[in-house]
């Protein structure tokens, strides 16, 4: 049964990321909350839905949560940490650098900075592949450009340079 509801939640979540491809928001959250109830423990769906309230509707609080849970769900998924810590910084910058409306949350930029800093740590523990290395570090480098405090005093094995 586990395995039917799974791959139903992941059907509907893959109509909900064509649905977002073409622009139509939010139906796609709809779907993927459908994907979501048809599996509740689905990590990605979660993350997917947490991504999208904070960088396309700016729900932040409800974002972070969504995040948090797929977090707690999918635990060793380095996607599911990056998507996270993507969005913890997304957060931070948008509350130090403030341009357009979003939806309040309870933590300071700083905060939420050092937040998604140990979240992109703990997706390197992970072992990423070369290109998820690298996307994590960049992300690392921008939350050390923020902050001040860099990310990596040696223990950490760099991903290979990418070409630009």
């Amino acid at each position: 049964m586990t395995d039917d509801r799974n791959a139903v939640a992941r059907e509907g979540l893959q109509r909900a990321m064509n649905l977002h491809a073409r622009g139509d928001i939010d139906e796609a959250l709809a779907l993927a909350h459908q994907a979501i109830e048809a599996d509740p423990a689905f990590g990605e769906a979660w993350a997917y839905i947490g991504n999208t309230l904070v960088t396309r509707k700016r729900r932040f609080a409800e974002g972070l949560e969504a995040l948090r849970r797929a977090v707690a769900l999918s635990p060793d998924d380095v996607a599911v940490r990056y998507t996270s810590g993507w969005c913890q910084e997304f957060v931070a910058n948008a509350l130090a650098r403030p341009k357009r409306p979003h939806q309040p949350v309870e933590q300071s930029a700083e905060q939420l900075y050092a937040a998604a800093k140990q979240t992109m740590l703990k997706a390197l523990e992970l072992d990423p592949d070369d290109q998820m290395r690298g996307d994590i570090e960049d992300i690392l480098d921008v939350i050390a450009n923020a902050t001040g405090e860099p990310w990596d005093l040696g223990e950490y094995e760099r991903a290979a340079p990418r070409p630009r």
